[in-house]
C-alpha cells in the first residue's frame, strides 16, 4: 500500500514538470540584464478601419420617442400637472438619496411634534420632521409615528404624468 501511495506522488510530480522551464529562466535573465529591469512591452499594431459614411442624419434619432409621443407626453404632463412637484423649491440634504438609501434609526416626540432620525449612507444622523422632503422622487413626509414615517412621493410616468404613491420608512430591530 505505501508503494502505491509512493509511486502515485512520483507520476503526479512527474506530471508537474514544464519542458519550457528553462525558456522562463532564459526571459527572466533578460529582463534582469536590462538597464531599468522591466519586461519589454509588447504592443499590438491596430488594424485600420475604412470610416462609413452615415445616411441618416435627416431622419429621427432613434434615440428619441417620436414627435407625436413626445406631444402627447407633454399633454398628459398638463393635464395631470396637480401632482407635479414645486421646481422652485431649494432642495433638501436628503433628497440627494434614494429612499432605498435611506435607513429609519428612531423616532422620538419633542414637545408636540414627532421627529424622525435618518441615516443616510454617508452615516451621520440627520432629523427631520413633517413636511420635509426626502428622497429622490420629490418625497414629502407625511406623518411620524414611533414605529415608522410615511412618506408621499411624486413619481412621473409618461403614460400616466405625475402620480403620487405612499411609501413607508420602518425601524429596523
Amino acid at each position: 500500500m505505501k508503494r502505491l501511495v509512493g509511486l502515485l506522488c512520483i507520476a503526479g510530480l512527474a506530471g508537474c514538470s514544464d519542458p519550457q522551464l528553462g525558456q522562463l529562466d532564459q526571459t527572466l535573465a533578460e529582463i534582469r540584464r536590462t538597464a531599468d529591469g522591466k519586461a519589454p512591452e509588447v504592443v499590438e499594431e491596430l488594424s485600420t478601419y475604412q470610416s462609413l459614411d452615415y445616411r441618416f442624419s435627416d431622419a429621427r434619432s432613434p434615440f428619441l420617442a417620436p414627435e407625436d409621443v413626445r406631444e402627447n407626453v407633454l399633454q398628459v404632463e398638463q393635464a395631470v400637472s396637480e401632482f407635479a412637484p414645486e421646481q422652485q423649491r431649494a432642495q433638501e440634504p436628503l433628497e440627494r438619496f434614494q429612499l432605498q438609501a435611506l435607513r429609519l434609526v428612531g423616532t422620538l416626540r419633542m414637545g408636540e411634534q414627532q421627529v424622525a432620525l435618518i441615516e443616510p449612507p454617508e452615516g451621520e444622523v440627520v432629523s427631520v420632521r413633517e413636511g420635509d422632503y426626502l428622497g429622490t422622487n420629490h418625497g414629502l413626509i407625511n406623518q411620524i409615528e414611533s414605529q415608522g414615517i410615511t412618506i408621499i412621493e411624486r413619481v412621473f410616468s409618461p403614460q400616466q404624468g405625475w402620480q403620487q404613491r405612499q411609501v413607508t420608512l420602518t425601524l429596523e430591530e
